[in-house]
């Protein structure tokens, strides 16, 4: 049985990232918290508090495979703050 994404979305009331799958799996990632050990500069977390609100399936991507603090970095400046 092959696993589907049904719905991603930000949740502001949580500070999550909410995730629900074809099967009735939910997962829930906690912005503030990943966030706060993957951001050190304030340029680098207005690219991600972006990516949150406006592609936060990419965001889910990023943490689960390990490469947000990369993507931080490399996009620093292009949606806000500049180092």
């Amino acid at each position: 049985m092959e696993l589907k994404l049904m719905h991603c979305e930000f949740n502001i009331d949580t500070a999550s990232v909410e995730l629900r799958f074809s099967d009735g799996m939910e997962l829930s990632i906690y912005t503030t918290e990943i966030d706060n050990e993957v951001c050190p500069t304030a340029p680098m977390q207005a690219e991600i508090d972006w990516l949150i609100y406006n592609k936060p399936l990419t965001y889910a991507k990023l943490v689960l495979c390990g490469d947000l603090e990369q993507y931080a970095k490399d996009m620093v400046g292009v949606h806000g703050l500049k180092d």
